[in-house]
């Protein structure tokens, strides 16, 4: 049982059905591996198309294809959101919508309510946004950090996937993730976030914050 859940979210995570598009400096690219192969750090790569989020940005225009992935729907990337996703239950807020991979997950885990995710960029949502289901889920347009200051909802839990711009100043993404687990501490019962620093971990637990 647990493991048909776990294929039926994994399979509800992929993107395949977002077409390859452009809007300003984003865009979706599809990318096809025609073999099971090895891939860096990604491992194990079935054969198949998989869809890449990119961000252009100043140090990234000369590379091929030109850009920054800001997420990609591979096994590597699907898998450091897969504990959240198997964990989260009822209502479930989410910062940065990306390609939607983990929206999808959490409304085909049985165990969530809601979802309301925040995601500033126009852009994205402009690519994404008439992809996703619409039953049990609100997108608002809005800075993460600053909603989250102010926001009178309750949660049970969140997830945080940011991403900054380092080349135009913007603070490492551990800072801003730091800084969304402080504001959301009053209003979530447990929070994790993308790649998240261990030792930072272990500090917000010494602070009594709930992190996974």
């Amino acid at each position: 049982m647990v493991t048909d859940i776990k294929q039926t979210i994994l399979s509800n995570m992929r993107a395949e059905h977002i077409p390859a598009a452009w809007s300003g400096l984003w865009y979706i690219q599809k990318a096809k591996i025609d073999t099971n192969s090895f891939v860096d750090k990604k491992g194990y790569l079935p054969s198949g198309i998989y869809t890449d989020l990119f961000r252009l940005t100043t140090a990234t225009l000369d590379k091929e294809p030109p850009g920054e992935v800001v997420m990609e729907d591979t096994p590597f990337e699907l898998s450091k959101h897969l504990n959240f996703v198997l964990r989260a239950t009822g209502s479930v807020l989410v910062t940065g919508l990306g390609l939607g991979c983990v929206v999808r997950g959490l409304l085909a885990n049985p165990a969530v309510e809601h979802v309301t995710c925040i995601e500033k960029s126009s852009d994205v949502l402009k690519l994404v946004k008439p992809h996703m289901p619409v039953d049990r889920l609100t997108i608002i347009q809005a800075d993460a950090l600053e909603w989250t200051k102010d926001n009178p909802l309750r949660f049970d839990c969140a997830w945080h996937d940011l991403w900054t711009d380092r080349d135009a100043g913007e603070p490492h993404l551990d800072h801003w993730h730091m800084k969304l687990f402080f504001n959301c501490r009053k209003n979530v019962s447990f929070q994790g976030a993308w790649a998240f620093n261990r030792g930072f971990r272990r500090q917000l637990r010494s602070h009594g914050l709930q992190i996974i």
